[in-house]
């Protein structure tokens, strides 16, 4: 077992939050192939406060795994308030999301936009972790303007005021999701703290994970869009975060080569029996429980998508999901291109 703020997980490996997609299906589906962590879509303060009605979807929480509720705002009033609020109980760790780089987000001053004020985010995490009583993480990224990292001083402002880790997703915002995850930066900030640091970004196989590992010493190490369409990747990474470094590289950094031969084989035989069927019926029966059918319908499209990206039937797949309409359209999908 590994301790994480005071928190029992089975493994390093966490599943990020991720808008529109870690939700309390996915979140299943990643638990039942080893997830240590689980993380919330992000949650707005306000929306918490004010009894949004589709914040109710977004804190449910089909079992008792070990899973962190991601909270964004920037007012420390309302951050306070919505991490003491009784629905959220159950879960043993509040993230704060200061990474977004999302317009509506940023503009707002939420999410990455509060890299710009170190003071504030000091102020932020200790009305959160006043609120809530519990160990309170920030999720950051390397900074605002490309080629301008303020991450460090930003990681160490959340832990003055009592964040208990940070996880490092080093892209700019201005990069959004595209270009290339820095964890020169990680490794930067890692050196720096002396609480848990997660390295997050480009994390999409063993041989990203190893070279992640490699360059960061990071505490854990969180999957984002490279677990979407193969969840299977979270019991591949945990065995082999299982190695030590001596069994991984050799004495300058490069991976060893029965790492890299034991990591392809679990790769291969990962990918090669995993029942997509099976994973699509547990994620779609547990958002019927709190969506309506059809936007259950919504949501398992983009998943259909993903589960079906470089197969011999992505193309049919995108063409196919865009007509769904009822959980009985996935199902067709899946038993006609992905079974």
């Amino acid at each position: 077992m590994f301790d994480f703020c005071g928190v029992k997980l089975r493994s390093r490996i966490f599943l990020a939050p991720l808008a529109g997609f870690s939700d309390a299906g996915f979140r299943a589906v990643a638990e039942s192939f080893g997830a240590g962590l689980m993380y919330t879509e992000m949650v707005s303060a306000k929306g918490l406060c004010y009894l949004n009605p589709g914040t109710a979807a977004l804190i449910y929480r089909e079992s008792d795994a070990p899973c962190a509720v991601q909270l964004f705002g920037s007012d420390p009033e309302f951050m306070k308030r919505a991490a003491a609020d009784g629905r959220l109980k159950d879960f043993p760790i509040i993230d704060i999301n200061m990474g977004c780089p999302v317009k509506k987000v940023f503009s707002n001053g939420d999410g990455s936009a509060l890299m710009a004020r170190p003071e504030l985010i000091e102020q932020v995490v200790r009305a959160t972790a006043e609120g809530s009583g519990r160990p309170v993480t920030v999720k950051l990224r390397a900074g605002i303007e490309e080629g301008h990292p303020c991450v460090r001083e930003c990681a160490l402002a959340a832990v003055r005021g009592g964040a208990a880790a940070v996880t490092v997703h080093p892209r700019y915002r201005e990069q959004m999701y595209g270009g290339h995850a820095d964890h020169a930066v990680t490794a930067s900030v890692k050196e720096a703290l002396a609480v848990p640091v997660v390295a997050n970004g480009d994390i999409t196989d063993a041989e990203s994970y190893f070279e992640v590992r490699r360059i960061t010493h990071a505490d854990a190490f969180m999957l984002g869009r490279g677990a979407l369409g193969r969840p299977w990747l979270f019991d591949v990474l945990g065995r082999l975060d299982a190695l030590s470094d001596d069994e991984i590289y050799t004495e300058d950094g490069a991976v060893r080569e029965d790492a890299s031969a034991y990591a392809d084989e679990l790769m291969r035989n990962a990918a090669s029996h995993f029942d997509t069927a099976d994973a699509v019926k547990r994620h779609v029966n547990i958002l019927l429980k709190i969506l309506p059918e059809r936007t259950v319908a919504n949501v398992m499209k983009l998943h259909l998508c993903h589960y079906a990206k470089n197969t011999p039937h992505a193309k049919a797949v995108r063409l196919a999901a865009a007509r769904i309409s009822g959980v009985e359209d996935v199902f067709a999908v899946v038993n006609e291109f992905l079974s």
